[in-house]
């Protein structure tokens, strides 16, 4: 198995488990809370995505660490924690459900972007230098 055969059964299986554990313990617990209710927690933990700026931070990361994925990724981080805050923010107002919308898009296209394209572009998992 090759890298790329190996990272993508990596992503589908941690996929898997997720959608287990969301349908078996997560949803069951979610189906009877309103939206708002629902989405503050975790909208609350995706305000920690800020860690995600380390990826520039000489001495944190490998120096192998391509810019082209480091500098990208850790501004869609920060990005993401400040759209979670202003879902947060609208909480009780009628800009919610487009906030959490807006917030789930741009997560879903950071987390892609974090995820694919280093390894289809550069034919390596992301993180693995140049070595």
């Amino acid at each position: 198995m090759n890298d790329l055969q190996f990272f993508v059964a990596c992503v589908a299986l941690s996929a898997c488990a997720w959608a287990f554990l969301c349908r078996t313990y997560i949803w069951p617990r979610l189906a009877n809370l309103s939206l708002p209710e629902a989405a503050t927690p975790i909208l609350v933990l995706h305000l920690f995505r800020f860690v995600g700026a380390a990826f520039m931070i000489q001495g944190v990361v490998s120096p192998t660490l391509s810019a082209g994925f480091a500098v990208p990724a850790a501004y869609g981080d920060l990005v993401a924690v400040l759209l979670a805050g202003l879902a947060l923010l609208l909480r009780c107002k009628p800009l919610f459900l487009p906030a959490v919308w807006g917030f789930n898009i741009w997560g879903t296209l950071d987390l892609l972007f974090a995820f694919f394209i280093p390894t289809v572009y550069n034919n390596r998992p992301a993180g693995r230098g140049e070595a």
